[in-house]
């Protein structure tokens, strides 16, 4: 690259300053130190309007990856005085990246503003999709140049919608029920999707469009939404209206979880008078079991039983296989999942707690062979299986075989030179974008090859969710890497808590995603809610004032390590629980332990109502596994980590017994505490 002659005087100094003051560049993409610090610079010199200053370093970076973000970001910085045409021709030339639709976007919206109307139905009818905001807008440039029957064709489909449309929508739906569009089979249709999307204030609305014989019914449909009780005293049929069954269908479903007892009595003897079709009403009765099952009544399994098989899903299974779990019904639990589908019956859950069925009704011999099935599996099951077995865990570890020459290929594509350069400049949401993209076409191989340069990017996130799109599972070092293990391993030391928990724990909060704010509003490797983080920052040894100080991870890692440790420590040393909480809140599990006696840990878990946080559990322990493996600790066992569950006064007591009895077990337990299939690790076959 040949250098303009105001850049060779100052060429020291200026590599000087990136390194001082930009962000470092990720330890995986090294080169073009200059090149990246001659961007930033021209980002400056953009931004502070010296265009001498900007345009030198431009033309010096011609062929520099990033370059297109300058272009773009001289374009956007003021549309008002952007040539169409150079616009036009961005868009074009950088078709492949995220930044061509963001400017044809924010073009459209300054168009729109500016009602140039001429203009935005050029760029408007490129062939490219549009929001439904841009559609609207669209329309009403057709209106405004006169061209209103090509504004109002198919507004049926922007019409049709159970939510408000947006306000640019207002011009072409006026000029589609002037033009007589609006019929009232429409109108009526469109009050009927607010409803089954609970939007009332949008179905009050769309009152005043209904046809005279229709607004009574609507009156009934928004009362029963305020009182579904009243389904039952409301003198309706399912097939009096053509909506009438929706309606009532509605009402009862939103009776179930407000009144079950309520509910179950008005089903039962008011039931059949509502005329439903049978398939309607056996998705009532599904419903009335399947909330029986999520509070553990002690009807639910009778009333399982008086239901036809149509009415059973695998969920429904599902969850009749845990009410019989909770009422300690062996028999039930066997036959409920032979009565699943092949494919859910197939699943390792179902496997083991077949195999447990079996054991507990004396068939250990079948019981054996169903165990062995699931130990075959590296997850949750899989290794309870196995301990049943006093078998090591199979860890199934293949590394990564790419073809030669797979990786230089890959990065030949301008966008994966994108993203390496982005990352090393600390850019993550822009390169974020710019993956989204990339992977959507790729194939298995090249999702591979692709998964191998993140990884040494230490991009982790990536890593992990691309190799996860090649459905690729066993190559444990790239799906559990030992991202910020400097911060995550010496935190968990230092609460004493077992540093693989604490790296599964991120792994599955937020497969290392450091950067960003999940929609919960939890922040960075750890996921630590912004008010937990500052309530326990003293506690925890570090400074937080403000959630910039939450994202740093070795901060997040020591809040989140000792958020650990404190759950522990309320729950009597039970992991189980505290993983549980973390997720889901430590008041929900204390409403989830039981009343008195014990029960099993792997019972408990199987038990846990919410299905995000009973997933969240038993991933939690299948990765401490491997991070086991990973981080070089003698082999754990599931046993030793599961206590069983008792009353909250009891739990310490029940953590003793049950280690006390592992102690007295050494020689059986020690046959569980092996690894397997893991080459590199262990040369243990399984």
């Amino acid at each position: 690259m040949r250098l303009p002659r105001i850049f060779t005087t100052g060429l020291t100094g200026l590599v000087m300053a990136f390194a001082a003051g930009a962000p470092a560049a990720n330890p995986g993409p090294t080169g073009m130190v200059f090149e990246r610090s001659l961007f930033l610079h021209a980002e400056r010199a953009l931004s502070r309007g010296d265009m001498t200053a900007y345009r030198n370093a431009r033309s010096t970076l011609e062929g520099y990856p990033l370059t297109p973000y300058l272009d773009h970001r001289e374009l956007a910085r003021d549309l008002g005085r952007a040539d169409p045409d150079a616009v036009r021709a961005f868009i074009e030339e950088h078709d492949d990246t995220p930044l061509a639709g963001q400017l044809r976007s924010n073009y459209l919206s300054y168009l729109a503003r500016e009602e140039a109307w001429s203009r935005y139905l050029d760029f408007a009818d490129d062939g490219r999709d549009l929001s439904v905001t841009q559609d609207c807008q669209r329309r009403k440039a057709l209106i405004e140049t006169g061209n209103t029957s090509a504004a109002i064709e198919d507004m049926d489909s922007i019409w049709l919608h159970g939510q408000s449309r947006p306000s640019a929508c207002d011009p072409a739906l006026k000029a589609w029920r002037d033009a007589g569009g609006l019929t009232d089979e429409l109108a009526w249709e469109r009050f009927a999707l607010a409803m089954q999307a609970r939007q009332t204030g949008l179905a009050r609305y769309l009152r005043r469009y209904l046809a005279s014989a229709d607004r009574d019914w609507a009156e009934r449909w928004l009362e029963l939404e305020s009182r579904p009780a009243r389904v039952v005293e409301v003198d309706v049929r399912a097939d009096d209206h053509r909506s009438a069954e929706a309606m009532l269908e509605q009402a009862f479903k939103r009776w179930i979880p407000q009144d079950l007892d309520a509910a179950l009595k008005g089903w039962e003897e008011r039931g059949e008078r509502l005329g439903f079709p049978a398939e309607t009403a056996r998705e009532i009765e599904h419903a009335l079991a399947l909330r029986l099952a999520l509070r553990f009544r002690s009807e639910t399994l009778e009333f399982m039983e008086g239901l036809d098989a149509e009415v059973f899903d695998d969920q429904l299974r599902q969850w009749q296989v845990r009410a019989a779990l909770h009422d300690g019904d062996w028999e039930t639990v066997k036959s409920a999942i032979r009565s699943m589908s092949r494919d859910a019956r197939d699943e390792t859950a179902w496997q083991y707690w077949y195999a447990r069925a079996l054991e507990q009704l004396d068939d250990a011999d079948e019981a054996r062979f169903f165990y062995e099935r699931a130990a075959r599996e590296r997850n949750f099951h899989g290794f309870l299986a196995a301990d049943r077995l006093g078998q090591p865990y199979r860890i199934g570890h293949q590394p990564l075989q790419l073809a030669n020459g797979a990786r230089e290929s890959i990065m030949d594509r301008p966008s994966m030179q994108r993203m390496r350069e982005l990352v090393a400049l600390d850019r993550y949401a822009e390169a974020r974008r710019e993956w989204t993209r990339t992977v959507a076409n790729m194939e298995p191989p090249e999702l591979e090859a692709a998964a191998a340069e993140f990884a040494d990017w230490n991009w982790y996130d990536r890593a992990i969710f691309t190799i996860a799109r090649a459905r690729n599972w066993d190559d444990i070092e790239l799906r559990f890497p030992l991202a910020f293990d400097s911060v995550i391993v010496p935190g968990a030391e230092k609460q004493g808590i077992d540093p693989a928990w604490a790296m599964a724990i991120a792994r599955q909060e937020s497969a290392f995603l450091h950067d960003v704010r999940s929609g919960a509003g939890a922040l960075g490797v750890m996921q630590i809610m912004p008010a937990t983080g500052r309530s326990i920052a003293s506690s925890a040894g570090v400074r937080v004032n403000s959630d910039w100080d939450i994202l740093d991870p070795a901060t997040n890692a020591t809040l989140g390590t000792y958020y650990l440790r404190r759950n522990l420590d309320r729950f009597g040393g039970h992991s189980l629980l505290s993983t549980a909480a973390y997720n889901a809140g430590a008041h929900r599990v204390r409403s989830w332990l039981p009343d008195d006696g014990e029960m099993d840990a792997d019972i408990w878990a199987e038990l846990i109502p919410f299905s995000e946080t009973r997933d969240y559990v038993r991933r939690v322990y299948a990765y401490q596994i491997v991070y086991a493996v990973r981080l070089g600790q003698d082999p754990p066992s599931l046993s030793q980590l599961l206590f069983p569950v008792a009353p909250e006064s009891k739990l310490a007591a029940s953590r003793e017994d049950h280690l006390q009895a592992l102690r007295n077990m050494r020689e059986d337990l020690a046959l569980g505490r092996a690894f397997c299939d893991a080459p590199g690790y262990t040369e243990n076959a399984c």
